[in-house]
């Protein structure tokens, strides 16, 4: 389990710029520099069509893992929010859709690693919500390298604004997207590499995920 996240980190730290990555913590401290800042619509535009996508991938990886072991009645609720991610086409409706899933599936995700029988429940898991399971780490994985992408240009776009009153209301949905990607990163270097050898544990198997891994298929869950 060392080894796995030693690997991932090492891989997403080569993956992502330093001083981004040293900073996750303090993402919304990054409001300084200078004024102005040119087309602040149109970088904020191109930067939520990136990071909105990205955000779908991750949300919907995470609700696929914690689905997997979830009870009936809680796996058709994540079904509904698994199918409502996406839709939204208001950044702000948008990101209040992601905070909702990632925040309650994240605390799920931890709870579930904490366990000391996974491996054990992993294995009594139907062959269907194995795979279901390792294509959501899978994706959360490839997700989290697709941040590397949109990571610089929302620090780029925040340190551009400054202080400046005129475009700081326009920057909101960056400066809201920015922790929520850094999390992930987080969650990508701690639990999901604990759901990586269990799955191994249980002989199913996970492919190494570097930056060119294309997204497994997953258009639902079960």
């Amino acid at each position: 389990m060392k080894i796995e996240r030693r690997k991932l980190v090492i891989a997403l730290s080569a993956a992502l710029p330093s001083p981004a990555f040293a900073q996750f913590g303090g993402l919304l401290g990054l409001v300084g520099g200078i004024l102005g800042g040119g087309d602040v619509a149109g970088q904020v535009k191109a930067f939520l069509e990136k990071s909105i996508k990205i955000e779908v991938t991750l949300n919907k990886a995470l609700l696929a893992i914690t689905a997997a072991y979830a009870k009936d009645e809680d796996r058709a609720k994540k079904q509904a929010l698994f199918n409502d991610l996406g839709k939204q086409t208001d950044p702000k409706e948008a990101g209040a859709k992601f905070q909702e899933a990632y925040s309650s599936n994240e605390a799920e995700a931890k709870k579930l690693t904490e366990s000391n029988d996974l491996e054990e429940q992993t294995k009594k898991l139907t062959v269907e919500r194995q795979q279901q399971v390792a294509k959501g780490v899978v994706n959360f994985l490839v997700g989290v390298f697709q941040v590397r992408d949109v990571l610089p240009m929302g620090q780029g776009i925040i340190n551009g604004v400054g202080l400046n009153p005129l475009a700081i209301t326009q920057v909101v949905p960056v400066t809201d997207a920015l922790p929520r990607l850094g999390n992930a990163v987080m969650l990508a270097t701690t639990t999901i590499p604990k759901f990586i050898s269990v799955l191994r544990g249980a002989n199913i198997k996970v492919p190494d995920v570097g930056g060119g891994t294309m997204e497994e298929p997953l258009e639902a869950i079960t």
